[in-house]
């Protein structure tokens, strides 16, 4: 699972490197590999099993909220709304929870 999203997002660093030099042509292109990066999580998490014994699991909750995130730094800031000032989201960065007793 954590090998699909490593190997997806290796293939999508070496794609950004031949993409055009404009800045709101590499900023579109990313914004395309992020909607990539959000299927290939939904197949991961459609895929993972949910084995009882399994202490920790992928957040993908999470990492779904991270791309979001991202996704709407860049188009906040190719179409910047100048109404109000936009407030600042970190990203969590932490993808690994344990499992409950519930799930």
């Amino acid at each position: 699972m954590r090998r699909i999203v490593l190997l997806t997002t290796m293939a999508l660093a070496c794609t950004a490197q031949a993409a055009p030099t404009s800045e709101q042509a590499n900023l579109a292109l990313l914004t395309r590999q992020l909607n990539q990066m959000e299927s290939t999580l939904q197949r991961a998490e459609a895929e993972a099993s949910l084995a009882p014994d399994t202490r920790f699991r992928f957040d993908y909750p999470q990492a779904f909220d991270d791309l979001r995130t991202i996704r709407y730094g860049i188009h906040d800031y190719l179409a910047p709304s100048r109404t109000q000032p936009r407030n600042v989201t970190a990203l969590s960065g932490l993808y690994r929870r344990e499992a409950r007793a519930d799930e």
